[in-house]
């Protein structure tokens, strides 16, 4: 119990950070201000928005993990034993969900995707 409240609280701590930097700085994302390429969770605080006020299309739009990502965080933090059966098994899900996050990021950085680069002036 005591893993899943210090990762909730290192969690809050990145979400607050990530809100400092686009609200007082103005940045959107930290890393694309710093190396110009979008990180592979830029859009999750969109997406968060959007389901907040439960608008799943623009969510998704904005980034297609945030239905995946949620459950697989409570799922890390907060087991006591493997939920699939095996740590084998649960093993190949978490690496199955970094791989799709990846595919995502990749693909969304080779169509140049308007939702991470902006629009064209």
């Amino acid at each position: 119990m005591k893993k899943g409240v210090y990762g909730l609280l290192v969690l809050l701590t990145l979400t607050a950070s990530a809100f400092v930097s686009a609200s007082m700085l103005g940045w959107g994302c930290p890393v694309q201000h710093f190396t110009g390429i979008p990180c592979p969770g830029c859009g999750l605080s969109r997406a968060a928005a959007a389901l907040l006020r439960l608008d799943w299309w623009t969510a998704f739009r904005y980034h297609p993990m945030i239905y995946v990502l949620p459950p697989v965080v409570i799922l890390v933090l907060f087991r006591k034993k493997p939920l699939l059966g095996t740590e084998r098994r649960e093993r190949i899900f978490l690496w199955g969900v970094m791989a799709l996050w990846a595919g995502i990021w990749v693909i969304r950085l080779a169509m140049h995707d308007p939702l991470l680069f902006g629009t064209p002036a």
